[in-house]
């Protein structure tokens, strides 16, 4: 290898290094992403409707859980979910503008999510799959 052709060499593995190094924390983080991320509906039955609901979660840049929640057949608009904890297959969130919380656990299994909507001094039985 003559002088040039090693001058280009270390300079495409230095590049190639570096490019490697700045992509690599994204790619982990999207290999981290909890297997709750993504789109699910259920339904709730009160008051002697059944009522829709959906749930988005998304993995933020941080690598911390975001969702928001929405009941199409009360009015179009997604409600941002305040907090949200999930940890070995147990889902906690809770939407302080109506406050309200849901507490679930997942099913991997499954691929569904069961648990309780609490609201108003109720407790409801809430279960969501992933939507297609």
């Amino acid at each position: 290898m003559n002088k040039i052709d090693a001058k280009k060499f270390r300079r495409a593995v230095v590049f190639t290094l570096v490019l490697g190094l700045a992509v690599l924390p994204s790619l982990l983080r999207a290999a981290d992403a909890p297997a709750i991320v993504g789109n699910w509906e259920g339904s709730i039955s009160a008051g002697g409707q059944s009522l829709r609901v959906l749930l988005h979660f998304t993995q933020t840049k941080e690598g911390a859980l975001a969702a928001t929640l929405e009941s199409p057949d009360q009015g179009p608009g997604a409600m941002a979910i305040d907090k949200i904890e999930f940890k070995d297959a147990a889902l906690h969130f809770e939407i302080t503008s109506i406050v309200a919380s849901y507490d679930g656990s997942f099913d991997k299994a499954k691929d569904e999510i069961s648990g309780q909507w609490k609201q108003s001094g109720q407790s409801l039985p809430l279960n969501f799959k992933r939507a297609k």
